[in-house]
């Protein structure tokens, strides 16, 4: 399995939520059950300084396991704490067995906002 390329557009003081599902070939929802996830967002993939990360454990990821749904949450007051506005992501699943997909990977750009 490829790691689909999702490029994400997040706007700097507003709230975010970015649901991806993991389907297989027919359309069907993979059970993610026991599963956990990652996320890491660096300014590019050889940099070891970490911009964003959202795991399971810190509540910016959420499961919803039969579904076959990750969701992705970054609150307003996270977003306009950012002081990077382009970045390189992937996420990861890691199965309750301990295989570690690669789910989907792309660029992550915030916009300025404007209203403060």
């Amino acid at each position: 399995m490829s790691a689909e390329v999702h490029n994400l557009s997040v706007e700097k003081g507003a709230s975010y939520e970015q649901i991806i599902r993991w389907t297989d070939d027919d359309g069907a929802a993979i059970n993610l059950t026991g599963a956990t996830a990652r996320m890491q967002v660096r300014a590019a993939t050889n940099v070891t300084t970490v911009l964003f990360e959202a795991t399971t454990a810190n509540g910016k990821l959420a499961i919803a396991g039969d579904l076959g749904q990750i969701t992705l949450t970054i609150t307003a007051a996270e977003s306009a704490a950012f002081t990077w506005s382009f970045g390189k992501y992937d996420l990861e699943i890691v199965t309750a067995g301990g295989l570690v997909y690669r789910l989907i990977r792309g660029t992550i750009s915030i916009s300025a906002e404007v209203t403060q």
